[in-house]
């Protein structure tokens, strides 16, 4: 059997390439909306756990009569408790609110980052011809990842700008024809 009935492959009209054909196919790059809902619900449960901590503390005080030691360990465990429940609701919505927006575009041309929030914008463009390194590095629990260009710009993110900051590293340094560096 021959191959002579099928037709060839064709990559597509001026594109000469696998590379420039998977440049050509826009993508983009968001972060997950069931994780970044999960997320800000555990923001929501910081903060219903912060608000049920304070009738345990109230029930805890009252009667004064009764106060002792023990009781007063109690109090100072649910004022901990609310405290740290507060602190922990705070935290989540301050790093998951901004996420929501946060987005790669892959294109043809380049990648443009938008990691800028609606009230302040903040997007950059790099031409694929222009990236001259994708890096990374472990910083304790956080992976880091850099995009340089040649120009001496650079895009910094991490997994608190994308949940999956390794999955983005690599479909940039795909379409870009380089390896990710690490540091």
């Amino acid at each position: 059997m021959d191959t002579t009935g099928f037709p060839a492959q064709q990559l597509g009209a001026g594109i000469t390439s696998q590379i420039e054909l998977n440049r050509s196919k826009p993508r983009v790059l968001r972060n997950s909306r069931t994780l970044w809902w999960m997320t800000m619900s555990g923001s929501f449960l910081g903060a219903f756990l912060a608000v049920c901590s304070v009738p345990m503390v109230l029930s805890t005080v009252f009667p004064l009569s009764d106060l002792t030691a023990d009781r007063g360990r109690g109090i100072l465990t649910w004022i901990a408790c609310a405290s740290l429940m507060s602190s922990l609701c705070i935290h989540l919505w301050s790093v998951v609110k901004p996420m929501a927006g946060y987005k790669v575009y892959l294109d043809g041309r380049g990648v443009t980052f938008s990691l800028g929030t609606k009230t302040k914008p903040a997007e950059l463009f790099m031409a694929w011809d222009q990236i001259s390194a994708v890096k990374s590095k472990r910083a304790g629990m956080v992976q880091l990842y850099w995009v340089e260009d040649k120009d001496g710009s650079e895009v910094r993110f991490s997994s608190y700008i994308f949940f999956r900051p390794k999955k983005v590293a690599r479909m940039i340094a795909k379409r870009a024809g380089m390896v990710i560096q690490k540091v």
